[in-house]
């Protein structure tokens, strides 16, 4: 096989057409290659690319780390210039693709069903997304954490919940206010507590 047919396929299978981008507004920074760092804010983003906003002059074919609100650090190269910013690719596996394009279609359904986002309070994206959550039946049900505030957190799961519907996650309790195309937003009863924060965010400041 010649090279360059190679190189088509390779960049086939890191950036298949079925990568939808989405409208987003996700404030962070990014590192440039010489580890400098700006603020940004990603405006649309799919789980193969995203354009960021900035100030700041790059140059095509650089290497960028951004930190994004939401759906945590990216990384890639810069693909192309803009009048406001960059474009740049997202190099993953395909485990973390999935977390992200899960994370741009909760988004993507938030802001398509015009309802705020009631979790006022910054939201953190977990280390460690695997999680159960039970409901008052005794039914329990394997999730992935999306992200999580010090008010409530939305996770993906195979479950429609009415709206006012009592969960329970680990050591806390949680209503449903909101379903979404693959999952639940819940606002906490009582917190969980700071074992259960540090297991899934290596932190105890929510």
């Amino acid at each position: 096989m010649d090279p360059l047919r190679r190189r088509i396929i390779r960049l086939s299978a890191y950036y298949p057409f079925k990568f939808r981008s989405v409208d987003v507004n996700l404030p962070g920074r990014f590192m440039r290659a010489d580890r400098s760092e700006f603020d940004c804010v990603a405006y649309i983003m799919s789980a193969g690319e995203v354009s960021i906003q900035t100030p700041t002059i790059t140059v095509a074919g650089e290497r960028i780390v951004a930190y994004l609100e939401t759906v945590g650090r990216v990384a890639g190269q810069v693909t192309a210039i803009t009048q406001h910013g960059f474009v740049m690719s997202i190099v993953a596996p395909s485990k973390h693709r999935d977390k992200l394009a899960d994370k741009l279609t909760w988004l993507h359904n938030l802001n398509k069903s015009g309802i705020n986002d009631d979790r006022d309070q910054k939201r953190f994206t977990p280390v460690h997304d695997k999680c159960e959550i039970s409901v008052v039946t005794g039914e329990v049900y394997q999730c992935r954490l999306i992200d999580m505030s010090s008010g409530g957190m939305a996770v993906n799961v195979d479950l429609k919940a009415p709206v006012g519907s009592l969960v329970k996650f680990e050591d806390a309790s949680a209503v449903v206010v909101r379903n979404f195309q693959g999952g639940i937003a819940l606002e906490f009863v009582d917190k969980p507590s700071k074992g259960v924060i540090n297991k899934y965010f290596m932190r105890d400041d929510l």
